[in-house]
């Protein structure tokens, strides 16, 4: 099985290189990094999103793919044009140093090396990409090596509390586009290589012109990584107190629904939600107030007029979001304190929504 892999891992690369050299010739000067996924266009929706990348738009650059899957890899091989899937590569060279007994830091330096060179080969001379806190370590000191215009954009918040954003602070874009004065004047003080003319605001929400279904007013909670099922069903039964609202619950829409949580929600007669828009959702089930303990909906959804309201047991995963004011935070224990508040809260979420959101 290792030994089919490490092939089709080689032909992937190979497909890759032969894109690289078409590229070349078509005189490409620009190029984005982007992730596959499973959807109709195989185009991550937040590269989607935030840098407005389209299908078509992708024959005018070169273009640097995550795909973990080797069967996707080749359906985008098919589907998409110019792509390089950087996945085989470090999987190609992985494989092969195992074989030959080298150590996994040799591995990453081959990886870095080819990368450059590909790049180096290609002559773009500008480079976009989210702010994916995994391959700016990879990226950003190839472009800045080679002099190449990088431009970044934020896709999700940003916090010095997330120990996985160190990246954030450690590299820098030529050009960075984040959604609000808020995260400008963040990144700023989280980073100080960047200078304020190099930081650009650029907010990717959309109004939405959608119908009202419901009068009821909403209360929704979402899916969120290494969230237990006992601590969905604390929340549950709390807000199911709250007769005046009525439930609502999100799914992550690229995960594969959790059976246990999906019966706990028929059990309750919670309404759910797999692939629709979240946006949307507020307005058409008029939703008030969202409930999440470390998702960047927190964030966004005062955009759209929705209360944000961090929830924790024991740790704080957005201490720093508390004390500036962009979200309200109650312990698991205390939801029930958010109804008997609910007049105060609502008053502070205006100056609150008016404090991120001004100039947008």
């Amino acid at each position: 099985m290792s030994f089919i892999k490490f092939f089709l891992n080689l032909i992937i690369f190979f497909l890759s290189l032969i894109n690289v050299w078409k590229s070349r010739k078509l005189n490409l000067r620009k190029a984005n990094y982007f992730i596959i996924k499973s959807n109709k266009d195989l185009i991550d929706p937040r590269s989607v999103r935030f840098i407005n990348l389209n299908k078509k738009d992708l024959s005018k650059s070169l273009n640097f793919v995550r795909c973990v899957s080797l069967s996707l890899s080749f359906k985008s091989l098919f589907y998409l044009k110019n792509i390089v899937i950087i996945d085989s590569l470090y999987n190609f060279i992985l494989q092969k140093n195992k074989i030959l007994e080298k150590k996994s830091v040799n591995t990453n330096k081959e990886y870095s090396r080819i990368i450059t060179q590909i790049i180096k080969y290609s002559k773009i001379n500008e480079f976009k990409m989210i702010d994916d806190y995994r391959l700016m370590s990879l990226f950003l000191p190839i472009l800045n090596k080679l002099k190449i215009f990088s431009i970044g954009y934020m896709h999700g918040r940003i916090s010095k509390d997330l120990e996985y954003q160190k990246n954030l602070q450690l590299f820098k874009f030529d050009k960075y586009y984040v959604w609000n004065e808020y995260f400008k004047e963040k990144i700023l003080l989280i980073n100080k290589k960047y200078q304020k003319k190099e930081i650009f605001i650029k907010n990717p929400l959309k109004k939405y012109t959608t119908k009202n279904l419901i009068k009821t007013n909403g209360l929704c909670f979402i899916e969120e990584d290494n969230i237990k099922l006992g601590t969905y069903r604390k929340i549950i039964s709390e807000l199911k107190k709250q007769k005046k609202f009525k439930i609502y619950f999100k799914f992550r829409p690229n995960n594969r629904p959790n059976h246990a949580l999906l019966g706990l929600l028929k059990k309750n007669n919670i309404q759910y939600f797999f692939k629709e828009n979240v946006y949307k959702l507020f307005t058409q089930y008029n939703i008030k107030i969202l409930f999440a303990f470390n998702s960047s909906l927190l964030v966004e959804c005062s955009y759209y007029n929705v209360i944000p309201i961090m929830i924790y047991s024991n740790k704080i995963f957005l201490q720093e979001y508390i004390k500036d004011g962009i979200v309200f935070s109650y312990r698991l224990n205390n939801i029930k304190n958010i109804f008997n508040q609910q007049v105060q809260i609502t008053k502070k979420f205006k100056t609150m929504k008016k404090s991120i959101w001004k100039y947008n």
